[in-house]
């Protein structure tokens, strides 16, 4: 599956991918994107207009997200020995309000 940079996608720790979009069209609310990562938010920034969204607990709890982690790390956004735990949301930064 490709990843185009206008649309918004789910990474599942468990290594799947799907497409999303907020129920408003636009853009995602709080409550909306704390379902699909679980808890509170953290926005890591991947571009000047690309971000991920991950749970900002969720290495407390879970392992890490395989997809979600090569993403950040191919854009430089973590450190080599940091990853990304939990789900996570990829999408333009102008979805997240």
């Amino acid at each position: 599956m490709e990843l185009l940079p206008t649309n918004a996608y789910l990474i599942t720790e468990k290594c799947g991918v799907s497409q999303v979009a907020p129920k408003s069209g636009r853009e995602f609310q709080l409550e909306e994107i704390q379902r699909y990562v679980g808890g509170y938010i953290e926005v890591v920034r991947l571009t000047d207009d690309q971000i991920i969204i991950v749970n900002g607990e969720g290495k407390f709890t879970k392992g890490c997200n395989q997809i979600a982690t090569a993403i950040a790390h191919l854009h430089r956004a973590i450190g080599q020995r940091d990853y990304i735990a939990r789900d996570a949301v990829i999408c333009p930064s102008k979805m997240l309000s």
